[in-house]
C-alpha cells in the first residue's frame, strides 16, 4: 500500500499551526515563563553537542544518554552548530506535534475514510489538549517520536514489517520510556493474534528497556545510578523500595498494594483522558486501546500528579493511540452503516473544540499572571547581557533557559546554603529577591545573597524589580 498525497490545504493548515505553536512557545520563553526543567537541560546539552563537548547536564548532573536514553536528540547538534538557539527546539517540537497528523491522514486513507472524515481525524489530533499543553511546556524530545509512532501503526497495517520496526526504534530513540508503548504494541498484536509481530515488538521494546537500565545508564552515570529509579524513584516509593519489591507487593499483597493508590485522582485522570474521544470507541478500538496499558499503568502507579494530567508530556504517546482508536471506531460505524455519528461531523468537531477549550490548561502560561510580571522582563535581559559566555552561573529555574549555553549553570533550590565546592564552580549569580519562584523561596534567596556578600562577592541590585547580580571577587 502506497501513500496517498494529502491536499494542498493540509500543508497550508499544518504550516500555519507550526508557526502558531512555534510563536506561542517563543513568546512564553521571551516572557521568562520557560524553565530549566526541561528546556534549560536540553538547550545546554544541545549546545555542548554542537561544540564537541561531553553532553553532560549540570542541572541533572547526568550524561545525556543516562537521562532518558534519547539518542535521537543528537540530530539537533548540526542545527546548533549552524546557530546555537533554543528556537531550534521550539521549531522541531512544533513540527513533530503538528505533522503527526500526516501519518494519521494516511491511516484514514488506509481505513477507507472519505476526505472530510480524514479531516476530522486530523482535527481530533490537533485539538488534543495535551498536544497544545506540551508544546507550551518547555521542550521534550519525545514530541519528535509522535510521527514515528503513528507511522508505525500505518506500517503495521500495511504489512511493512521493517518500516514498522524502524519506526518503533526511532520512537524509542526519542525517549527510552517509550519502550513501554512498544511493549503495549506487542499486547495489541497479540490480541489480533499476530504472534510474530507481537514477539518482535516485545523483543524490541523490552530489549531496549533492559539495555538502558542494565547497561547504558550505569555505564554513563557511574555512581549516579539509574535514571529511571534515581530521579524518579520517589514517585513509586509508596509501592515498594525497588522494582522487585513492587512486583512482590502487587502479587502477594494485592489489597495493600491497591490501597496505596489514590483512586479518586486515578479515576478523574482516566475520565479526562477519555473525555474528548471515548464516544468514538467501539469493540474494534479495543486492541489499540490495549497498547496504552503499560504506559498508562506507569502513570497511574506514580505518586506524581504530573503523570496524571493533560498538561505534561507523559500522556502524549497515549493520545496518539487514543486518536487511532477513535478512527478505528469511526471506520467501524461506516462499514456497519451506523451513520448517526458519521453524518454529523459538525457535532464531532464541536465536541473536540469544546474539550480543547476546557482542558487546554497551558494557556495560563500567557495569561493574567504573566502580565503582572511583565515588568521583570526588561530588567532581567539587561542583566543577562552583562554575563560573559564563559561564566559559570547560579540562577533561578525560570532564568536558567536564558543562560544555559554555558559549561556550568546551577539552579538555586531547596533551603541549603551554598558549600565551598559549589562556590568554587561559580563566577556569577543572577537572582531575584522578590520573585524567585519554584523550587526555592524568598527567604532562601535572601540568605544566599547575604552569603555571597559575606564572601566578598560584588552584588548589584535593582530595588524595583528585585534582581540581584553578584560576581565573584577577582583575585
Amino acid at each position: 500500500m502506497r501513500f496517498q498525497r494529502p491536499p494542498r490545504l493540509f500543508w497550508l493548515i499544518s504550516t500555519l499551526l507550526v508557526g502558531l505553536f512555534w510563536g506561542l512557545a517563543a513568546l512564553k520563553h521571551y516572557l521568562l515563563q520557560s524553565t530549566a526543567w526541561d528546556l534549560g537541560i536540553f538547550d545546554q546539552v544541545a549546545w555542548k553537542m554542537s561544540q564537541g563537548l561531553e553532553p553532560h547536564s549540570t542541572f541533572t548532573d547526568l550524561h545525556h544518554m543516562g537521562d532518558h536514553g534519547a539518542w535521537a536528540f543528537y540530530a539537533i547538534a548540526p542545527l546548533y552548530w549552524l546557530a546555537p538557539s533554543v528556537h531550534w527546539l521550539f521549531l522541531t517540537q512544533a513540527l513533530g506535534l503538528i505533522l503527526t497528523a500526516l501519518p494519521v491522514w494516511h491511516l484514514g486513507v488506509q481505513a477507507g475514510l472519505k476526505q472530510r472524515e480524514r479531516w476530522l481525524i486530523c482535527g481530533l489530533w490537533w485539538l488534543q489538549p495535551v498536544v497544545f499543553n506540551v508544546n507550551l511546556f518547555d521542550f521534550h524530545p519525545e514530541t519528535w517520536a509522535m510521527p514515528f509512532l503513528a507511522l508505525a501503526i500505518w506500517a503495521n497495517r500495511a504489512e511493512r514489517r521493517w518500516l514498522w520496526i524502524a519506526c518503533l526504534f526511532l520512537a524509542m530513540g526519542c525517549k527510552g520510556a517509550l519502550g513501554l508503548i512498544v511493549i503495549g504494541v506487542a499486547l495489541e498484536q497479540a490480541l489480533r493474534r499476530r504472534w510474530r509481530w507481537a514477539v518482535a515488538a516485545l523483543l524490541v521494546g523490552g530489549g531496549w528497556l533492559l539495555l538502558l537500565m542494565e547497561f547504558l545508564f550505569p555505564a554513563v552515570n557511574g555512581d549516579a545510578g539509574l535514571m529511571a529509579f534515581g530521579r524518579h524513584q520517589g514517585r513509586y516509593s509508596h509501592l515498594g523500595e525497588n522494582v522487585g519489591n513492587i512486583l512482590r507487593n502487587a502479587l502477594f499483597s494485592p489489597g495493600e498494594f491497591l490501597g496505596a493508590l489514590d483512586w479518586a485522582n486515578i479515576l478523574f485522570y482516566l475520565f479526562l483522558l477519555s473525555l474528548p474521544l471515548a464516544f468514538y470507541w467501539r469493540r474494534s478500538s479495543i486492541p489499540i486501546l490495549a497498547a496504552t496499558l503499560p504506559l498508562l499503568a506507569s502513570n497511574i502507579l506514580s505518586s506524581s500528579s504530573a503523570q496524571q494530567d493533560l498538561v505534561h508530556q507523559y500522556n502524549l504517546p497515549i493520545a496518539v493511540l487514543l486518536v487511532v482508536a477513535s478512527m478505528d471506531g469511526f471506520a467501524t460505524d461506516l462499514r456497519q452503516s451506523r451513520l448517526w455519528l458519521t453524518r454529523r461531523l459538525w457535532f464531532c468537531t464541536f465536541w473536540a473544540a469544546l474539550c480543547f477549550t476546557l482542558l487546554a490548561k497551558r494557556g495560563y502560561s500567557l495569561g493574567y499572571h504573566v502580565i503582572t510580571k511583565i515588568n521583570q522582563v526588561q530588567p532581567a535581559y539587561s542583566l543577562i547581557v552583562q554575563i560573559a559566555d564563559n561564566d559559570s552561573v547560579l540562577t533561578h529555574n525560570h532564568l536558567a533557559p536564558h543562560l544555559s549555553q554555558r559549561l556550568v549553570v546551577k539552579l538555586l533550590s531547596g533551603e541549603q546554603s551554598l558549600t565551598a565546592a559549589d562556590l568554587d564552580q561559580l563566577d556569577v549569580a543572577l537572582l531575584n529577591r522578590h520573585d524567585p519562584r519554584w523550587p526555592t523561596s524568598i527567604q532562601h534567596t535572601a540568605a544566599t545573597i547575604e552569603q555571597l556578600q559575606a564572601m566578598q562577592w560584588a552584588c548589584e541590585e535593582d530595588d524595583q524589580s528585585g534582581f540581584v547580580l553578584c560576581q565573584r571577587p577577582t583575585s
